[in-house]
């Protein structure tokens, strides 16, 4: 479904919290993109790697997650996917602005839209908003880039919509979400699907939970391999303890890594 609402428009890290660096009224700050080809080039590069993004909407102290569907260069518009948790998207309605932030490339960046537009596609609510005029980017990693594809966490479940089990690897992980590749898309698996008793194994932990997704799309032209990816719900207290320890763990031999 993603890889749809992408050609209409034409497209778990873990986002840190907005810092207070964030001054958008510091205008020479060298933090901040503020040339608009470089602008648009970071915000296609985000496009495509599809990372789920944290979002503050004014008016709320509470994260929501959302997902960039689509940068349109011609119209000089960006497009987002609805948010998660649904109460978001009244409180956005309501406001017609928000601060999003995410990673690229191990950098945390954020930026703020304003005078957001509700649009509908084939059922689905997406938001329109111009593209910002600069972004928070300081061009150093604040937080290494997890290799989770190396380690080799399978996953398995049930598309709740078609009742075809699906099962594949990790690529990305965060303490609200995953990342999977799959061989092929058998399960016909789209995007607002409900992905029932899934697993992963991790440190001799078996985590279940059901996966809510927010993008399909194929890992490269030509190939039948498919990205998929999504927010984890269900999940127990136990396994939120274990997962958000295996991350810190993970982000801890990234460091060493680094500063060997």
């Amino acid at each position: 479904m993603l890889g749809k609402l992408k050609h209409l428009f034409s497209k778990p890290i873990e986002s840190a919290p907005v810092s207070s660096e964030d001054d958008l009224l510091t205008f020479e700050n060298p933090n901040f993109l503020t040339d608009q080809e470089k602008i648009a080039k970071l915000l296609c590069e985000i496009e495509n790697s599809s990372p789920l993004c944290s979002v503050q909407v004014d008016g709320s102290a509470e994260d929501f997650s959302s997902s960039i569907l689509g940068v349109k260069l011609d119209k000089n518009s960006i497009i987002l996917d609805e948010l998660m948790p649904k109460h978001g998207n009244d409180l956005l309605l309501h406001s017609r602005s928000l601060k999003l932030s995410t990673f690229h490339k191990g950098i945390h960046l954020s930026f703020n839209l304003t005078d957001i537009e509700i649009g509908h596609s084939r059922g689905i609510n997406y938001y329109k908003a111009p593209l910002p005029e600069r972004i928070f980017y300081p061009q150093r990693r604040r937080s290494p880039r997890l290799e989770i594809s190396s380690i080799d966490i399978p996953f398995g479940g049930v598309v709740q919509r078609t009742g075809i089990s699906i099962g594949g690897y990790l690529f990305d992980l965060s303490r609200g979400g995953a990342g999977i590749s799959v061989p092929i898309n058998r399960a016909r698996v789209q995007r607002g699907d409900r992905i029932k008793n899934c697993q992963i194994n991790f440190e001799n932990y078996v985590m279940d939970f059901d996966l809510s997704v927010r993008f399909v799309k194929s890992a490269s032209a030509g190939s039948s391999k498919v990205q998929i990816g999504g927010l984890f719900e269900n999940l127990s207290s136990k396994s939120q303890s274990k997962l958000s320890y295996f991350i810190t763990s993970l982000e801890r031999v990234e460091i060493r890594k680094q500063k060997a």
